[in-house]
This record gives structure tokens, sequence and C-alpha cells, in this order.
């Protein structure tokens, strides 16, 4: 098996580590800029380096790692198809569900293998809330909701693409890690959001730019004034299909919170709630039986998730370079992709027009 990664931030890092715990080798690393790739190529032992795309277009090439800011993905996913590439890509798919849905046609009719790092999805105890679900044993979901908190972009906070429109698009919050949760929650749910209601908050548009970070206008560090459009937090409020509804506070701005992502659904029969900063605890509980925690002693973490998916998605190419029937999906799909999409843009929407309700 042979891989192309494209880009060389964390994502990039995170994607190379995955492959060579997978045993699948990285032929070419791609970024914008030679001195970068070629230091990438030196750290991994990769052979071949560079800024042209066509280093992905080899028909020795298996799959193509798109490891860059989500405005490139639209544009690099149709070229790689074009050259019939099988495409792992980062999350979100775009910033537009036309384009979205687009992408997700057009990789469909490819017939190529085509994925999304959702890895949260391959937490052990998240399997296991999802089989709790599927079997019915707690009934219908009525209430979906959770938080996503995170400390990274709290002051002093460094100045990246993420602040970038040309390159992350005009949301922050609810793009880089809403769209994570949304994901999670309607995997586990297996119920899909119908409609949004949204406030937004970029507490600081106005900030001063010292030495690479961002202070507060009003901080008294002195340096180059900036403006700032994306949101650093966001409230969310859900309507599911099937009457469930629910919501989700998200915020990268919250000290001491390095990565709290939770979850709790609410049946008609027992509620369950996880949380990933205790990712292998599963808490369930029926009404009158008590709260009862299952601990996943050998599970799994952050890096592990990645290696999940991967296992996943190369077993599939590798049944399909060897000429075996298609295996079930077993990776976050384009479709899937495009949904999260969709509901992001409705959130945007709704939050421009004072929180009124926007259907998917």
């Amino acid at each position: 098996m042979k891989a192309v990664i494209i880009g060389a931030g964390f994502a990039g890092q995170v994607h190379a580590a995955a492959l060579a715990a997978c045993g699948v080798e990285v032929a070419a690393i791609v970024t914008t800029r030679e001195e970068t790739a070629k230091a990438f190529a030196r750290q991994w032992n990769i052979p071949r380096w560079g800024t042209d795309l066509s280093l992905a277009f080899g028909e020795d090439i298996d799959a193509v790692h798109i490891c860059t800011p989500p405005t490139t993905h639209g544009w690099m996913v149709k070229e790689l198809l074009n050259h019939g590439k099988n495409v792992l890509c980062e999350k979100p798919l775009s910033f537009d569900a036309e384009e979205a849905e687009e992408i997700a046609k057009i990789a469909r009719e490819s017939g190529r293998i085509c994925a999304l790092t959702f890895n949260v999805r391959y937490h052990m105890a998240v399997q296991k809330a999802k089989e709790i679900i599927q079997s019915g044993e707690f009934g219908r979901p009525l209430l979906i909701h959770g938080n996503y908190m995170q400390e990274f972009n709290a002051f002093p906070a460094p100045l990246d693409w993420r602040y970038k429109p040309q390159l992350a698009g005009t949301m922050r919050a609810v793009s880089e890690i809403g769209s994570h949760w949304i994901d999670l929650a309607q995997y586990v749910s297996g119920k899909k959001i119908t409609a949004v209601s949204a406030l937004l908050g970029n507490f600081h548009p106005d900030r001063i730019l010292a030495d690479g970070l961002m202070y507060p206008a009003d901080s008294g560090v002195e340096g180059e004034p900036i403006h700032i459009v994306s949101e650093d937090a966001a409230a969310l409020t859900f309507r599911y299909g099937d009457g469930a509804m629910g919501n989700v506070l998200l915020s990268e701005i919250s000290p001491g919170r390095g990565n709290r992502l939770t979850l709790e659904i609410t049946c008609q029969y027992g509620n369950l709630w996880w949380n990933e900063e205790d990712n292998n605890i599963l808490y369930t509980a029926k009404k009158g039986e008590g709260v009862r925690m299952e601990v996943f002693a050998f599970g799994n973490g952050f890096t592990d998730t990645f290696r999940t998916l991967l296992t996943n998605y190369y077993g599939e190419v590798a049944r399909r370079k060897a000429g075996e029937a298609e295996a079930q999906e077993n990776w976050p799909t384009f479709e899937e992709g495009a949904q999260v999409t969709a509901v992001c843009c409705a959130a945007a929407e709704s939050a421009q027009q004072d929180s009124r309700w926007v259907e998917v």
C-alpha cells in the first residue's frame, strides 16, 4: 500500500503517524512550500516531496490524504478523483452546502473509496454507545445534547490559518470542532439534524497582534491592530428526525478544557453519556437503577482512533485491489460529510437572522 499526504501541518503529522502504524508507505508529501515538504519528508523518511499535486497521480498510489485548510478541499478532491484516486479528506468537506453535495455526488459516481476524518467515532466507548442505541434496549432517542470545549484559542491566541477566511471560511468553532460533535451525535443516535437555531459569539472582533499572538484590543499590549470575523463560541439548538431535540455549546476559549467533548442521549427507557477527556468510560442509567459505569480497561486514545479509521479504510482498498466483493462502509462517507456541512451552513444562516430556525 502506498499513500500521498498533502499538507504538512498538525493533521499531516497525525496522518503520517497513523499510516506508519498501519504499515502503509507514504510515497510522497506535497505542500505549498518546498522547504516544508523536504523537512517533512526527512522526518518521516518519505522518498519524494514537492509542491506539485501531480506527485499524487502516480499509478502506484493507492490513496491520497488531504490535510490542507478546508477551502482547498473541493477542487483538490475533484482533481484527485479525475485521476482515479481514492481520497481520505480532513473535515469539514466544504464550507458550501452545494459544493459539498456536488463533491459527494462525484465521489459516489466515481466508484472510488472516499472518507472523512471524523475519527472520534472510533473510541471504544462510542462504539458501545452506538450499539446500545441500535439494539433498541433504551427505546427511541428523545434528547441529544452536549458540548465541545477547548482552550486553544483563549488569549493569548496564535494567529494561524484558522483565522484567515480565504483558508478557513468565515466560521471557526462551528466548522472546526462543531463538525466533530455534529457527526458524532448523528452517528451514535442514528438521527439526522433537520433544523438549527444558532447564536454565535465573536467576543473580540478587534484585536492586537504581537509576536504572532493575539490579545484583546484593550489589553494594553502594543502591536498591530487586526480584525477577526469568525466565532469563538456557539450555542446551537437542534431538531432531529423522529421528533428528537437537543443542543450543543461549542467553545474554543475555555481555559482548562483541553479537549472536552461530551455527548448525552436520553431515550424512552434509558440514558447514556460520554466525555472524550475520560474516553474509556461510558455511563448508562435506567430509572430507579442508579448509574452504571463501564470502564474499557484496554481501551484506546486519540491516536488509536485514527489508526482504526485507517485500518478500516485501507482494508477496503486492499479488498478492491484483490478483486474481492466490496465490504459494508465502515468509515465516515462524503455523503455524511456533506450533511454535516449543510448543518454548519444552516447554523451560519440562522445566526445572521437573529437565531431564527433554518431547515437543513
